[in-house]
């Protein structure tokens, strides 16, 4: 398991999250967000290493608007959930996240 690095601030909420691999559609819920990345949690975690396409709308977000972009799955606890870090993210979408962290 590789050893998982923090990035600054986190939030600990749920809010669902779709995510894409291998031409396979998967949904799940966030329950940890930081800069980084976040933690799905979800009984059938992709292994280590995958990388997936995903979307999601940040809480209270009350225009809905979706982050969407290309994660890697660095750990996981199997039939609980798996760690992913960001690996393709716009800047407007890094943005709204660090904004979103810092008001929480």
């Amino acid at each position: 398991m590789e050893n998982e690095k923090r990035d600054g601030r986190r939030h600990t909420s749920i809010t669902e999250v779709s995510f894409d691999h291998l031409g396979l559609h998967f949904q799940g819920r966030i329950s940890d967000l930081s800069q980084g990345g976040f933690f799905v949690d979800t009984i059938n975690p992709l292994p280590v290493n995958s990388v997936l396409t995903f979307r999601f709308v940040l809480p209270g977000d009350a225009y809905e608007i979706a982050i969407s972009g290309e994660g890697r799955v660095v750990w996981l606890q199997p039939m609980q959930g798996m760690g992913v870090r960001f690996t393709k993210l716009s800047d407007v979408d890094q943005h709204r996240i660090q904004s979103f962290l810092s008001r929480t």
